[in-house]
């Protein structure tokens, strides 16, 4: 059951190649083909008890855990609503003649494909799987980041392609020194990251921390972490929305998912794991603060929405590099929360610019008269994603400064509170003049059908819900895996 997670996005892929001339077909295996996968997911994870008996998948190459379990989810999840969004988004992209309608197959085919190779990575039990699931994640979406076929586009497209490929050379020199690392213990060959947790003590702790080194630097750049992060802008700036929100909210944790497994390998030798943490909130830290700090410089609402993926994924890294249950818990709360409001706000600004016709913050301005009811749900999103209520990114938030204290570090709470705040009020303002401004324009270029607004108020509902409403219904799938983190089965 396990590897329908991962083919029936395939299945999907090879009928819309075979329906490519027919629009509604493809939008509808599309959509279908992501509704499977989430449904297999589900029938695996409630058969089994995870945390007793992980699932093992496709002869031994998928591996299904609590910590493999939530990251899977959340990729699953926002791959349902991206495919939703699509159909209404894509058609105006046509319509408007941004998009050639004989792409519109090529889009569908990528995007599955994408999300395929995404949950490859969260499932794979070898690390060397997990490579090359990382790797064919940059191949698939590279075309996507591209499909406007613009200069600015191919630019980004060719800089996310280079940047990220020498990155994820320098993550496999890191397993290879891991691999000359266990040959001189005498263990077993094979890149079973479990059998490698298992017996990771026995491994000089020299060796273990330059392969850290090298797949931290290497998958670091995936995520999106200062100094790693140029690429990161442009391609969220030039892909089309539905992409966008698949860099942020599912990518970027695809490549963090790579580094926790290395994370939990490292748990077993205190010097290491010390190692590892210190490279968490190192870059954390430079994260969070450069990200906050470049926000009020961008005039591009989609390189807006850019910088505070590197901001939250800085947050996320001090919670890990503080460690603990606390800080692994905060960690992990806020990946969740960031993936279910980053890609709203993506969606949200996707209609606000269509509805526009552009882009720019400086010719958007009066949203509320404009587009009544939406005005103020563009502002509460926008600083939901600097970590306000109601969304589950303040309640992490808070989590993570208790976690700092609790274990003295005190500096780096006071910085949390300080860039974040730096964050909140460049959202606030912006947004606020975006949605409360005068009236710039006219606002009726394209506005949204019934399946994309239902798309987005589907994910609004879910994160309020889910995160701040009812956060047992995250913390059941967060618990686990920070149990796996800590060093539990």
């Amino acid at each position: 059951m396990l590897e329908w997670v991962i083919i029936a996005p395939i299945i999907a892929a090879i009928a819309c190649l075979l329906l490519r001339r027919h629009q509604f077909a493809l939008e509808a295996v599309a959509i279908g083909g992501a509704l499977a996968s989430f449904g297999a997911l589900i029938l695996c994870a409630l058969n089994t008890d995870l945390a007793a008996s992980p699932v093992i998948g496709l002869f031994g190459v998928l591996y299904l855990d609590p910590l493999s379990l939530l990251f899977t989810v959340v990729t699953s999840t926002i791959g349902i609503f991206v495919f939703t969004y699509s159909r209404g988004y894509i058609r105006a992209e046509i319509k408007e003649g941004v998009i050639a309608k004989d792409n519109l197959w090529i889009y569908y085919v990528l995007c599955l494909l994408f999300l395929s190779s995404m949950l490859i990575a969260t499932l794979a039990l070898d690390l060397l799987v997990l490579w090359a699931a990382v790797e064919a994640t940059t191949l698939t979406s590279v075309f996507l980041i591209s499909m406007y076929g613009t200069k600015e586009s191919v630019e980004a497209a060719w800089k996310y392609l280079l940047i990220c490929s020498l990155s994820i050379t320098l993550a496999l020199v890191g397993l290879l020194v891991l691999g000359y690392g266990m040959q001189l213990a005498g263990l077993p060959e094979g890149f079973s990251w479990e059998n490698i947790a298992q017996s990771a003590h026995l491994i000089n702790p020299l060796y273990l921390k330059i392969a850290i080194a090298f797949i931290f630097v290497g998958y670091g750049t995936k995520v999106g972490l200062v100094p790693l992060h140029v690429w990161l802008p442009d391609a969220h700036s030039q892909a089309p929305t539905p992409v966008s929100a698949f860099l942020s909210g599912v990518l970027l944790n695809a490549a963090l998912y790579a580094i926790l497994r290395i994370y939990s390998i490292a748990a077993s030798n205190p010097q290491v794991l010390d190692f590892i943490s210190g490279l968490f909130i190192l870059f954390g830290m430079l994260s969070l603060a450069l990200a906050s700090l470049r926000l009020y410089s961008q005039d591009h609402y989609k390189r807006l929405l850019a910088y505070p993926s590197i901001e939250n994924m800085g947050i996320i890294a001090l919670g890990i590099g503080i460690g603990g249950p606390l800080g692994l818990l905060a960690a992990l709360f806020h990946m969740v929360s960031h993936s279910l409001v980053k890609p709203l706000a993506f969606f949200y600004g996707g209609i606000i610019s269509q509805a526009y016709g552009t882009k720019e913050i400086s010719k958007i301005s009066g949203i509320s008269q404009a587009l009544p009811g939406m005005g103020q749900l563009f502002v509460l999103i926008n600083i939901g994603i600097a970590g306000s209520l109601p969304f589950g990114t303040f309640i992490s938030e808070l989590i993570l400064i208790a976690a700092a204290l609790s274990t003295g570090n005190i500096l780096i709470a006071v910085l949390i509170v300080i860039f974040t705040t730096i964050a909140f009020g460049v959202f606030l303002y912006k947004s606020s003049h975006m949605a409360f401004g005068p009236v710039s324009g006219r606002a009726n270029h394209h506005l949204p059908d019934l399946l994309t607004k239902l798309s987005v108020w589907g994910l609004l509902s879910l994160s309020i819900i889910c995160c701040v409403l009812s956060p047992f219904v995250i913390l059941y799938l967060v618990n686990p895996a920070v149990h796996v983190l800590l060093g539990g089965n």
